[in-house]
């Protein structure tokens, strides 16, 4: 018995996961590695639930609460450009589904200093945002006649809220930092 022991334990240290455990302790570890790497800044989740009091002061804010979840994703081609994916959830007074955006956007890097993403949804609900990044906050910005975002409750697209600049209260929203779980990851 002592020696398939031996026999497994020689196999073992001539196996390549072996010597990649040997060599391991040379390279810096992936962690070690990433963190000499600035994160990306776009990257993350943003959340925010409107208290009463600040609903009480503005009471034509529907929203009620706001979730942002901001990814990378590999763009097709030029007729599908933006290497940022954004996705938005919603909760809104007097309705108690969730509401999201069903396609979620596309955003691209744009202004002057390269400070801000543009983004386009598709499908049903074509619309237009841009995001800005204010301290460790992200605001969501509605500012053009054209610029909006539809969010849906499940699958009953005709039951829709669209947040636009029509709407004072709907055009300007600050998220705050929060944990991916808060986006649904």
């Amino acid at each position: 018995m002592r020696l398939a022991w031996l026999a497994v334990l020689a196999v073992l240290l001539a196996s390549p996961f072996a010597s990649n455990v040997a060599h391991a302790e040379d390279e810096p570890a992936d962690d070690e590695a990433s963190t000499n790497e600035a994160p990306d800044p776009w990257v993350g989740c943003w959340a925010r639930v409107y208290d009463a009091a600040h609903l009480a002061k503005h009471p034509g804010q529907k929203v009620t609460a706001l979730a942002l979840s901001i990814g990378t994703r590999t763009p097709s081609g030029d007729s599908d450009p933006g290497p940022y994916a954004a996705k938005l959830a919603g909760k809104f007074r007097d309705k108690t589904d969730n509401y999201v955006m069903p396609s979620g956007g596309r955003c691209v890097v744009t202004g002057a200093a390269k400070d801000h993403l543009s983004c386009v949804t598709d499908g049903f609900f074509v619309g237009k945002f841009e995001l800005e990044p204010a301290a460790k906050n992200m605001k969501i910005v509605l500012q053009g006649s054209d610029e909006h975002i539809a969010l849906v409750p499940g699958v009953d697209t005709a039951s829709f809220v669209l947040l636009s600049p029509d709407n004072p209260e709907h055009a300007l929203f600050v998220l705050n930092p929060a944990p991916a779980k808060s986006c649904g990851q």
